[in-house]
């Protein structure tokens, strides 16, 4: 069946029984108002009785309510008692007639004084009134039935009342006057025709699936033709016999010719429609044929997928025996199609364990109609095992009884060996978890997981003590409940992770804690985001270090190397910079001088006979004056000058940025205040020798310590406490 068919001819059916009752409501309006429209449209024909008005709008409602969804409501119960009382109008009516009777009913509901239905009994509906309702109130009676006879029988009526109405339309439209003349159309209102024809095409309707009407709601090619032809089957000798008759009154053509050019119209009219349809139908059939052959290559390509498919296919009958099977399941077990299809049931391969489990599946499944996912294990023709999954859907027939099965086998070989990985995998995770639980809880760095207000939503037994307060007493408080003291520094260190989602790494904090209110800690704290699955921040976790221990001992650590880099630069008797510090100085001084420019000056000193001092008063009184010599140093030189032991009793001083003779005459005011002081417990003056150098461009620092040192040595051989200014000669760089 064409579905939209349907649905039309189910529209149509209703728009005639609306109609149907609309004209009965206008008539009887009609004859309460007088409105002449209404109760005759043609005046020649006469009006419409007041019963046949009454048993259109019932026969109009009849088939109205005559829907499935209807029938057990009381409006079905309404519909099933309107057709009997239209049968019993026409009954009565027609009794009257074939009786000579009158019982009094024809001007029950109207008076019919002027006699406007035109009949010789006033008020009465006529003979074909009241054999159509009568035809029609059967039909209606007869269709509801559950029965082919009966519902045979109403679309018989139905037609007979539509051909006998038809006639009286015809004699009314070609002016046949004949007709109305027999008592049996007499009196016959325009309006009770159209009504009663329209009634009959409504019950026609009402079942487009059943009767001659099957063909014309179906949606194969004898449907189209058929909806194609009626209309030009109807309509065309209806308008060539009018355009006839018309001719012949206008005296156009003799009765003859009419005829002869009616027959000719109508033949020329219907070879046209056959011609055009049988183009159609040629049209219709091309493509058909197309899609016969699409369809052949279609099966084609399926057949090669079911056989050739990635999974095994098969179908069981009832016994569970194969009726079907794919080549890639025969490929899996090892068997000939012959060897399985008809021969084998599915529990002949399964393992004795499976086999029973099968059997409860099975008749689960004929009763339920779909399995999915059901496991079992096979046995090949070689005897080797084979895991599969089994997922069904039953095929039934007509009653609803089962076919046989239609069934999907996968190979889980894998799968298995995959799950088998995975539950090792997870058993390893879960391990791994439960190591990380206590990693967690008992971790030497505190960590805690908190919600964007702060509130603790996790703890570890090291941040506990860190903050003075049980684990279990954290969950769901405040950071202001917990650490008040710490809030507002922490809560500048959480602002970016919570809004921005940026971590925070490696942030020291430093404050008192509830465990040691007295003395400040020193922590070092990470903060990280935590993520929802759309990216939203919802919390962050944090790891937390008490770095004060450390902090102490990195402070004590560096006062000890710094106390224990200036022992290595300093020299222990003097407090001078030592010979590592001066090659350092010396070094770094001639760099920037052979880069920035500038001036740089060295002066070597030499205690004159100091050995003779040591001899006389000893190696103390020796050091004392050591000591003191490097006092004196010190007074006449910069801050930024560098004053160092070379060794012995010889000191350097090296003075950035000062040239040869200022270098020289600073040597000058030590020498002469060397000259007129007595260092105790000494009774006179000691001197000392002088040897200044000033850096000369492409020198290294080996050499200018070497000229300063030639110009000391010239300095003792001229004679000793003097100062004596290094020669400018070229110097190599080594």
């Amino acid at each position: 069946m064409d579905d939209s068919i349907v649905r039309r001819l189910l529209y149509a059916s209703q728009v005639c029984a609306l109609m149907v009752a609309t004209v009965g409501v206008l008539v009887l309006v009609g004859w309460q108002a007088d409105i002449e429209l209404f109760k005759s449209i043609h005046s020649e024909l006469g009006a419409m009785a007041p019963f046949s008005a009454v048993a259109f709008v019932l026969a109009g409602a009849a088939l109205l309510l005559l829907r499935p969804d209807y029938d057990r409501t009381w409006w079905g119960r309404v519909a099933r008692v309107l057709p009997w009382v239209v049968v019993a109008i026409s009954a009565l009516t027609l009794a009257e007639y074939l009786l000579d009777l009158n019982l009094g009913i024809d001007e029950l509901l109207f008076l019919d004084p002027h006699g406007e239905v035109q009949d010789e009994h006033h008020g009465r509906m006529s003979v074909v009134g009241a054999l159509g309702f009568g035809m029609l109130g059967t039909a209606l009676l007869l269709i509801r039935l559950d029965s082919r006879t009966a519902q045979r029988l109403a679309r018989l009526l139905a037609l007979a009342t539509g051909a006998m109405l038809l006639m009286g339309l015809l004699a009314f439209l070609y002016g046949k006057s004949s007709l109305y003349a027999r008592p049996m159309f007499h009196g016959v209102a325009l309006h009770t025709f159209a009504a009663l024809l329209l009634l009959a095409i409504g019950i026609l309707a009402i079942q487009p699936a059943r009767g001659f009407k099957t063909l014309l709601a179906s949606a194969g090619v004898g449907g189209r033709f058929a909806r194609r032809l009626l209309p030009f089957a109807f309509a065309t000798p209806l308008a060539l016999a009018w355009l006839r008759m018309r001719g012949e009154q206008a005296g156009l053509y003799p009765a003859g010719i009419g005829v002869d050019l009616m027959v000719v119209t109508m033949v020329a009219i219907f070879v046209s429609v056959i011609w055009w349809n049988a183009r159609l139908l040629d049209v219709a059939d091309t493509k058909s044929r197309q899609a016969r052959a699409a369809l052949r290559e279609y099966a084609d390509e399926m057949a090669d997928l079911y056989e050739r498919a990635p999974c095994g296919y098969h179908s069981l009958d009832a016994d569970g025996v194969f009726v079907r099977i794919n080549d890639t399941e025969l490929s899996w077990l090892g068997y000939e199609r012959d060897e399985v299809v008809g021969k084998l049931a599915f529990r002949d391969l399964l393992t004795p364990e499976n086999a029973n489990f099968f059997e409860e599946v099975f008749k689960t499944f004929k009763s339920q109609g779909e399995v999915k996912d059901v496991e079992f294990e096979i046995r090949r023709k070689d005897g080797s095992a084979m895991p599969i999954s089994v997922s069904a859907t039953a095929v039934r027939d007509a009653a609803g009884r089962f076919v046989m099965s239609r069934s999907t086998v996968f190979d889980i070989t894998e799968r298995r060996l995959a799950r088998q990985a995975l539950a090792r995998v997870n058993e390893q995770v879960r391990q791994r978890l439960m190591e990380i639980e206590q990693i967690y809880r008992y971790a030497p760095v505190g960590l805690c997981t908190l919600n964007r207000e702060y509130r603790y939503l996790r703890i570890n037994e090291r941040m506990a003590q860190i903050n003075g307060i049980p684990a279990e007493a954290h969950i769901g408080k405040s950071i202001w409940e917990i650490v008040p003291h710490l809030a507002d520094q922490l809560v500048e260190i959480y602002r970016p992770v919570c809004e921005r989602g940026e971590p925070v790494v490696e942030v020291e904090i430093h404050g008192r804690t509830r465990q040691d209110p007295e003395n400040d800690h020193d922590f070092l704290a990470s903060y990280f985001p935590l993520k929802n699955g759309s990216g939203e921040v919802i919390g962050m976790t944090g790891a937390v270090l008490d770095i004060t221990e450390r902090k102490r001992t990195e402070q004590a650590l560096r006062e000890s190397e710094a106390a224990i880099r200036a022992l290595s630069l300093t020299d222990p008797l003097t407090g001078l910079a030592n010979r590592r510090r001066l090659d350092e100085a010396v070094r770094s001084e001639v760099h920037r001088v052979q880069r920035y420019g500038g001036h740089l000056s060295v002066v070597i000193a030499d205690l004159d006979h100091f050995k003779r001092v040591n001899d006389e008063h000893g190696h103390q009184v020796g050091d004392s004056v050591l000591h003191e010599f490097a006092c004196l140093i010190r007074t006449h030189c910069r801050d930024t000058d560098l004053v160092a032991r070379f060794g012995g009793e010889e000191f350097v001083i090296l003075m950035p940025e000062v040239g040869a003779s200022d270098a020289q005459a600073c040597a000058q005011r030590i020498r002469t205040t060397l000259a007129q002081t007595v260092i105790p417990p000494l009774t006179l003056p000691i001197t000392a020798s002088f040897g200044v150098a000033e850096y000369v461009p492409d020198e290294s620092e080996g050499s200018l310590l070497r000229r300063a040192d030639k110009a000391l040595y010239r300095g003792k051989a001229a004679g000793r406490n003097c100062v004596v200014l290094a020669e400018a000669e070229a110097c190599s760089s080594g």
